[in-house]
């Protein structure tokens, strides 16, 4: 009996050692396996940016792993929206939107996507500028210390003002909004005094009559209400520029993943970051033209006599796109036909 209840007590020992073991290792595994990504927005709720490209990427991101990475969204951000680099690369947040024009002194190659004349859609201009990026401009490392999920643009700029802009001398002190960077020196080359602040502050400086216009897509004059204050729109053929940006990621976080959800988080950003962003974009740039129509707004289509002076007032951002690729190892020529190509 004694030799009975010694082998029982033996293997239900051992039985239960087995289970707890084997517990621990289900959650201990089921926890190490699960990340967390903080995005961070600055962005208004109902923004193309966050309706029609973060959000259904956070979801996207959940599907693929099977809820191994999910992606939560901040409710207030954690930063401005010029300081994005820098809260993800401290870890602040893991993955922020940057308006690539913030961070000039590092980011020179993205400006292919401001270079005047390109697509008017942005899904077509901001497909190319992420190819161009795949096939030509990875190699400059420019995103070194970050992990560089996606690229995107808006749909291309017009000339929003409460007058005709129909040459260049319309142009002369007229004051504008302009984001920071090439399209503020674009303009200063044709005459207008220029101000930049951030796209989420444009409603101040027109409402308030700091500035009389914006260089700008169609769709800002629904989502940050321009409607009342802008009186004509010039329309360019390309556009006269496109404000460009990166999804970014935090590089530790991104090194934590497994290779298997790193190839799959991959599969769902890159292109498809380029075109869910640029859709929404198009659609809303759209639906705002008809809004302005509606409104009495009138719309301009740039004469090839303008076109002339703006391309010949402008070729300098082409030549300094060039000089630079080139001193970065980068065939220019080659990456800037490629991009054309994709349109």
């Amino acid at each position: 009996m004694f030799k009975f209840i010694s082998k029982f007590i033996s293997k239900s020992g051992v039985l239960a050692a087995g289970a707890a073991m084997l517990a621990g290792s289900f959650f201990s595994s089921s926890a190490a396996a699960e990340t967390k990504l903080l995005f961070n927005i600055f962005v208004p709720p109902k923004h193309p940016f966050k309706v029609g490209m973060f959000e259904p990427w956070a979801k996207d991101v959940m599907r693929v792993t099977e809820g191994r990475v999910k992606v939560e969204f901040t409710t207030a951000s954690l930063a401005p929206p010029p300081k994005q680099w820098n809260m993800v690369s401290k870890g602040i947040a893991d993955v922020a939107m940057l308006a690539n024009n913030f961070e000039s002194g590092r980011l020179k190659l993205p400006n292919l996507a401001q270079i005047p004349f390109g697509a008017s859609s942005a899904e077509k201009r901001g497909l190319a500028l992420w190819r161009t990026h795949v096939k030509y401009l990875a190699k400059a490392n420019e995103y070194k210390g970050i992990k560089l999920l996606g690229q995107w643009t808006v749909s291309a700029a017009s000339i929003l003002a409460d007058k005709p802009i129909l040459k260049v001398g319309d142009l002369k002190n007229y004051k504008v909004w302009a984001i920071n960077g090439i399209p503020n020196a674009m303009m200063k080359s044709l005459g207008a005094v220029v101000v930049s602040v951030p796209g989420v502050q444009m409603f101040n400086v027109v409402s308030k009559g700091v500035v009389k216009g914006s260089v700008t897509s169609h769709y800002p004059l629904m989502t940050f209400k321009l409607m009342p204050y802008i009186t004509d729109i010039t329309d360019i053929p390309g556009g006269f520029q496109s404000n460009n940006f990166s999804l970014l990621l935090n590089e530790k976080k991104w090194n934590g993943l497994s290779a298997k959800d790193k190839k799959l988080v991959e599969g769902v950003s890159g292109d498809t970051v380029a075109v869910n962003a640029g859709k929404r974009v198009d659609f809303l740039n759209d639906r705002a033209k008809e809004a302005a129509l509606k409104k009495g707004i009138k719309f301009h289509q740039a004469s090839p006599g303008f076109v002339k002076e703006i391309r010949a007032r402008t070729q300098f951002v082409v030549d300094d796109w060039l000089k630079v690729a080139g001193s970065k190892g980068i065939d220019g020529k080659a990456a800037l036909e490629y991009f054309k190509s994709q349109f």
